[in-house]
């Protein structure tokens, strides 16, 4: 081989190895960048487990949080609700089981008793996803994870906290704290946070920003209902202690405004006021370091307060309104004439107020007149249309799930969700994710 012919050779050698590592360093081989992402985005969530076994490049990209946001803008990302409910066994407890324990241990403090646990066999309770876009379920976490724990998510990371409950075997608060990355590299693994500084249960909770998990309230071990608080930092694993609430708040609801940066934790009763929940609630305020309290915000004496949903409205005309969202109606007003209340939260006039009234589904679809799991399910739709899950159980195996949609002219839809038999037990508690 000649000089000349040695130096093309090797131009060309070199040539091939520069277009390979290239090529190598594409998202797809032969395609530039933004084409391959436009592709890469609109792989199902459900696939992206396989997809990170591909190559180092396609895991580190899937893994990172700007990947979920890249769908978002594509309109190609997927709705998750996390639900946490009663697995499906000869054992399991619906909402009901809340009722009769707050009923026994009020009858007992009348009797002058001291309350113990209600002698039963262990309860196990799972964690649900419902993918709301492709109308799929999977349970997520086969094993036993405390019962009546809190699950909250935080979008900007894909992640999904699960807060206290109950011992599943001595049925005792526990402090635990749960972390499952949704989007990580090693795909949905679990881990360990730091413990809660009390165990508690039935307490409020709430995400205040990118990673801020606020806590407080609920009851003890001894069933007595808590004025305690505490926050999370969910990026440092770090607990904090807040000041008390004036008032004890057990099953009472947490909330949040997005943009805002206080902490709403809404009616709940106290130890001896075992079932009245109270019309008023307590805000806490980073800035200053106090809670406040607000009258008249739950004016529903017999209703708990989980029967409200946060929903963060973006509406047109240059707007954004920030709503709480309750389905409502005297109970048998519904079973007369099957209609119920959208009723929202003024925030400004610190007033309930009927948005509007809408039929509700046929009883024959299992959406119960009792205690209902609402989430919202903004993001990534229609800016002028309200989306959120409705669930409950109807008994008897039964669970009546839909998708209720409300536009901007006031027009609601129920759309019905089949709910296979393994996925019927009542959401005690639920989040929503999209990724």
């Amino acid at each position: 081989m000649g000089g000349a012919d040695s130096c093309n050779y090797i131009d060309e050698a070199g040539g091939r190895r520069r277009q390979q590592q290239q090529q190598q360093q594409q998202l797809i081989p032969g395609l530039p960048d933004e084409i391959g992402m436009e592709c890469l985005v609109r792989v199902p969530y459900g696939s992206h487990s396989r997809m990170k076994s591909v190559c180092r490049g396609w895991r580190t990209l899937i893994s990172h949080p700007s990947f979920s946001e890249q769908r978002r803008k594509a309109r190609t990302a997927e709705h998750l609700v996390c639900l946490v409910q009663a697995l499906p066994t000869p054992s399991t407890i619906h909402a009901d089981v809340v009722l009769k324990e707050r009923d026994d241990k009020k009858q007992r403090q009348e009797e002058g008793c001291q309350y113990n646990h209600p002698s039963a066999p262990p309860y196990q309770y799972g964690l649900s996803i419902f993918n709301a876009t492709y109308q799929t379920w999977h349970q997520m976490m086969p094993s036993s994870i405390p019962m009546f724990c809190h699950c909250v998510a935080l979008p900007s990371s894909g992640k999904l906290l699960l807060l206290g409950g109950w011992d599943p075997t001595t049925l005792d608060p526990v402090p635990d704290v749960y972390v499952l990355n949704l989007i990580g590299e090693d795909g949905a693994r679990w881990r360990r946070a730091a413990p809660m500084s009390v165990a508690r249960s039935f307490f409020a909770c709430a995400v205040v920003g990118r990673s801020t998990v606020y806590v407080a309230g609920g009851h003890d071990s001894h069933k007595n209902a808590l004025r305690s608080a505490e926050v999370y930092d969910a990026e440092a694993d770090e607990w904090r202690t807040l000041p008390s609430m004036w008032e004890e708040r057990d099953e009472s609801q947490g909330l949040s405004w997005e943009g805002d940066s206080r902490f709403w934790v809404v009616s709940g009763y106290s130890t001896e006021n075992q079932g009245r929940f109270r019309s008023d609630a307590e805000c806490y305020d980073p800035e200053t370091g106090c809670w406040s309290k607000v009258e008249g915000l739950w004016p529903f004496p017999s209703s708990s307060p989980r029967g409200c949903v946060s929903v963060n409205s973006a509406s047109g005309r240059g707007q954004s309104k920030h709503q709480w969202w309750r389905i409502a109606g005297e109970e048998q007003q519904q079973q007369q004439t099957g209609i119920g209340e959208i009723r929202e939260y003024e925030r400004e006039a610190e007033r309930w107020r009927v948005l509007s009234s809408i039929p509700l589904p046929h009883p024959e679809f299992g959406l119960g007149r009792s205690s209902k799991c609402l989430v919202s399910l903004d993001g990534g739709g229609d800016g002028n249309s309200r989306r959120m899950l409705v669930m409950s159980s109807g008994g008897e195996g039964k669970a009546g799930a839909f998708i209720l949609e409300r536009n901007d002219k006031g027009k609601t839809k129920w759309n019905h969700i089949h709910v296979p038999p393994q996925f019927t037990g009542f959401p005690y508690s639920a989040a929503h994710l999209h990724v």
